[in-house]
């Protein structure tokens, strides 16, 4: 009697282990799911946070492109200005050559005819003049004289002129073709101021 009993027992237990196994694959299969739906989410989260940092950067290397755009634009419209500016002085640099080029023409024509005022004015008895350069601001003249006093008495004359400076005498010697004449060369300033120029007009009339 005790026997069967164990046995029965035993079908019990055997039956009660084999109704567990839909449970426990029940179980298994939850779990699966479970951890599928982890996965999934974090895929999910993963790639949302990297299409995020992807929009993020596009975003910033749009603005970057932009910035750049806007600089290289500004850099071109300055570029432009800077050479108008370029062309519009060098414009104005010629505009004031050809204007003081007008004035030192206008200004010559009668202060050449004032120089050679005054050196006629100036010029001593027994002294002539036989070639006059200009070079500038100065004279080079070229001569002869009677004497040696002569050629003093023409630099105190010209040195006393208001049209002229303080003459420098290069040399004096025998003229080649007549010995008993001096040859003299001398370098001559010539005043350009507003003083100079009264005393030319003054001169002249």
């Amino acid at each position: 009697m005790k026997r069967s009993d164990d046995v029965g027992a035993a079908h019990e237990l055997l039956g009660i282990s084999i109704n567990l196994l839909p449970w426990r694959a029940r179980q298994r299969e939850r779990h699966n799911r479970i951890f599928l739906l982890v996965v999934v989410a974090c895929a999910l989260l993963g790639g949302g946070i990297g299409w995020g940092r992807a929009a993020l950067v596009g975003h910033q290397l749009q603005l970057e492109q932009a910035r750049l755009a806007h600089i290289r634009d500004s850099m071109t419209r300055l570029q432009q200005d800077i050479a108008s500016v370029q062309s519009l002085q060098a414009r104005r640099e010629q505009l004031q050559g050809r204007i003081a080029l007008i004035r030192r023409l206008e200004f010559s024509r009668p202060y050449t005819v004032m120089i050679y005022n005054a050196l006629t004015a100036t010029l001593v008895d027994g002294v002539h003049f036989d070639r006059v350069a200009r070079h500038g601001e100065q004279l080079e003249i070229s001569g002869l004289a009677g004497s040696n006093r002569q050629v003093s008495e023409q630099l105190r004359r010209l040195a006393g002129s208001d049209i002229f400076g303080e003459p420098q005498l290069q040399d004096v010697r025998a003229d080649d073709k007549t010995p008993r004449m001096r040859r003299f060369n001398l370098m001559l300033p010539v005043n350009t101021g507003e003083p100079a120029i009264r005393a030319g007009e003054e001169a002249s009339s």
